[in-house]
């Protein structure tokens, strides 16, 4: 049978938008949720003795890390996210932890990590007797809930163990003096433990036990509450345990826990990916449940630690590569409310960031950020952000992120309501700094100064800032002309682009700079980035494919070579080179280097947290990016389906995913070939698809077949009103089809935990 690869652009017919909202829809979801989920529960045979390899449960603000403190101690390790320091660089501070204390020594426990109902269960045996406990980090209130019972002659009790609260440089500054010691309090029933601050304001852990009359039961509620610069956290945290202790009665407990449940059960079936690969579907649903543990609407942006803690060298935000890798799944994988702290900090922050380009460059009407910042986007006067690391490209891919958010939703006023979005104005500061930098050369080409090249070092003309430079002039350009801004910037972009300096390459593909090969191993992919994820040089163009396959080739290799050096390529260095393979098509390369990053055990733990010397959660997290590009890419303007499916997947499905121009896509293969394609409109945008079938499909539009018009140059050019959902299907009739997960043995189940 002939195998096609098609183009197609798919519209409605006239009349489609006055259908019915009723009518049925184009796919049918035929999951059991609990039992999906539940195959991806990380599950420990044996306790974890650390932080890095423990059970962890959050809410976007409040974090808990679970796991085995000495021979007869369990620690809740707690973090909150906005708990800092206040001073010079306002980096993230310890707080403490829940220990729950045996009489006996342990000898064995388990335990589960229940992602469906975001809850912890376990076991422990002791020489003494045994002790069962159960917990929860509440979905939408600042409250942790945490229940034992004990049996035999064990008599486990619950207590508080706080962390000194020291800055990360103490002692560093003179005239900085230490916080105070916390305090140990109690009003009424609640137990206090409040730690003001040398800064000023204060944060509290607040938490109160409930026994059973026969002792054999105990539950505890706790909440941790910050305030800056007042002094409320106190009250904030007892009256949030007192408010939750009056709902762990047994007659409203289960009313209670099922609204924290309502949250996570809503959450996972808003879209599907089943994949014949168990360990990499375990691996990605797990990161979604780490990410919205991690992220909320109203909380801070998420850092390096989410909303957990321990000690580390990077207690605040990285922009070189961090802060946007984090994000990126949220796109594709329609999750965009878990992408919204990232945007609403931008929004609200905007000042800071010009702010930020007045005290670095001297230049007004620049936006950027140093390579780190404070969580109000705000450089601090400590030593986190050396004047080695800044350059200008830093802040303008982060924007890539935002824009990234109006692309997959259409929200147009992000664009044109400049008062409450602040992006058109930051974009325009990014490339105001770039504008003020440039100079002509003898060839009257436009060239940098020598800026640095994320963890390489310092060229001219680096591809970093050339690739970031030339998006965001473009992007500009394009969202003028879109939404007849007028601005007079204009035919300075259009020049600048015109102008501009090519990129340097050499035999071995895309250099880091000007007068710089890439010759060191190194982990980030800076110098190739206008590849994944700007997409501004694609495959598309015959002329660049050679160049791109040859730069990220050598890349890799240059890399590998030094990996048992410690230098060269690291986990999530994979994870992007499996998102440049998709790129390019290559789905057999694309998984290799997913497989390479999740076997990297010298940063990947058995839970999938990352660690390089200190937490680094986003490193796991951007391997979702990686699996989504090899299913689903909406660059240029075209949803590209199943991109990059490796040989051996002959089974594959997916369903609601998100494309660029707010569309919903969904897909199955089967036996190796493409099946259907379903894509519905969100905002009436030009819908061009391309897809591999075995055969030419048929046209399904609102459950009606319709003629599929001939191709101009292989594409289909009749956008979607607004609303429409269209089916490409070979062979059939119009009735729905089915989504159903890939059957997995149940030996290849929960493959995380220890």
């Amino acid at each position: 049978m002939k195998k096609m690869m098609m183009i197609f652009a798919v519209v409605g017919l006239a009349g489609c938008a006055f259908l019915s909202p009723a009518r049925k829809p184009a796919v049918n979801v035929e999951v059991d949720w609990p039992a999906f989920i539940a195959r991806h529960d990380m599950i420990w045979d044996t306790l974890p003795g650390d932080f890095d390899c423990g059970a962890f449960l959050g809410n976007g603000m409040l974090g808990a890390t679970i796991y085995q403190d000495g021979g007869n101690r369990l620690r809740f390790e707690m973090g909150r996210a906005d708990v800092t320091e206040h001073r010079r660089d306002n980096a993230r501070l310890p707080i403490g932890g829940l220990v729950l204390t045996t009489t006996g020594k342990i000898e064995s426990g388990t335990m589960r990590l229940d992602i469906w109902n975001a809850e912890v269960r376990g076991s422990i045996k002791t020489d003494k007797g045994s002790v069962t406990f159960h917990c929860f980090i509440h979905s939408s209130k600042m409250v942790m809930v945490a229940d034992m019972e004990t049996a035999a002659g064990e008599n486990a009790a619950w207590s508080w163990d706080a962390r000194p609260c020291v800055d990360r440089a103490p002692g560093k500054f003179a005239g900085d003096p230490p916080n105070p010691p916390n305090r140990l309090e109690t009003d009424g029933k609640v137990s206090v433990c409040l730690q003001p601050r040398a800064a000023g304001g204060e944060f509290a852990t607040a938490w109160t036990e409930v026994p059973n009359p026969n002792g054999q039961f105990h539950i505890v509620a706790l909440s941790i509450a910050d305030s800056f610069p007042g002094n409320s956290a106190k009250q904030t945290a007892v009256e949030t345990v007192r408010k939750a202790s009056d709902q762990l009665a047994p007659g409203s407990f289960h009313a209670f826990q099922q609204s924290h449940r309502d949250w996570w059960h809503a959450f996972y079936p808003k879209n599907l990916v089943s994949i014949p690969d168990p360990k990499l579907e375990s691996f990605y649903w797990i990161q979604w449940y780490k990410l919205a543990s991690a992220s909320r609407p109203d909380s801070v942006p998420v850092d390096l630690l989410g909303p957990w803690f321990r000690k580390t060298g990077w207690p605040r935000i990285w922009w070189n590569l961090n802060i946007q890798t984090l994000y990126l799944p949220v796109y594709t994988g329609n999750r965009l409310e878990l992408g919204e702290s990232f945007v609403n900090f931008i929004d609200k922050k905007r000042d800071n960031f010009f702010r930020n380009g007045k005290e670095i460059w001297k230049f007004d009407d620049c936006a950027t950020v140093p390579h780190t910042t404070d969580y109000e986007g705000l450089r601090g006067d400590g030593d986190c952000a050396p004047d080695y690391f800044v350059n200008p490209g830093d802040f303008t891919w982060a924007l890539h992120n935002y824009y990234l958010h109006y692309r997959y939703t259409m929200d147009h006023t992000m664009i044109t309501d400049q008062k409450k979005h602040a992006f058109y104005p930051l974009l325009k500061g990014c490339v105001n700094l770039y504008l003020k930098i440039l100079k002509k050369g003898e060839d009257g080409k436009l060239h940098l100064p020598v800026l640095h090249s994320p963890e390489y070092g310092n060229a001219a003309d680096n591809n970093y800032n050339l690739g970031l430079l030339r998006w965001g002039c473009q992007t500009l350009i394009d969202l003028n002309l879109r939404y007849r801004l007028n601005d007079p910037m204009v035919s300075t972009w259009e020049q600048t682009l015109k102008d501009l300096v090519p990129y340097p390459v050499d035999e071995n593909g895309l250099s880091v700079g000007a007068g710089m090969p890439f010759k060191n191993p190194h982990r980030h992919w800076a110098h190739i980035l206008m590849v994944h994820p700007l997409h501004i040089m694609t495959a598309d163009n015959p002329s660049e494919r050679e160049l791109l396959n040859t730069s990220v080739l050598h890349w890799l290799k240059t890399g590998e070579d030094s990996t048992t050096t410690g230098d060269g390529i690291f986990g999530w260095s994979r994870a992007a080179a499996a998102s440049l393979y998709a790129t390019l098509g290559d789905g057999d390369n694309a998984i290799k280097q997913i497989h390479g990053h999740m076997a990297d055990k010298r940063f990947v733990r058995p839970n999938t947290m990352y660690i390089e010397g200190d937490p680094v959660i986003e490193c796991s997290i951007v391997l979702n990016r990686s699996l989504q590009d090899m299913l689903l890419q909406s660059w240029g303007d075209k949803i590209h389906v199943f991109p990059a499916i490796p040989a051996v997947w002959k089974e594959t499905v997916f369903h609601d995913l998100r494309a660029e121009g707010a569309f919903l896509v969904s897909a199955n293969r089967k036996d190796g070939t493409t099946e259907w394609v379903r894509i519905k409109s969100l905002a009436g945008e030009p819908c061009r698809v391309q897809a591999a079938f075995a055969s030419e499909p048929k046209l399904q539009v609102n459950g009606k077949f319709v003629p599929l018009k001939p191709a101009v140059n292989g594409v289909y050019e009749l956008p979607l009103v607004k609303g429409d959902e269209a089916l490409l299907l070979t062979g059939g009739k119009p009735t729905p089809v089915a989504v159903k997960p890939v059957p997995v043995a149940p030996e290849d189940c929960n493959p995380f935990g220890d």
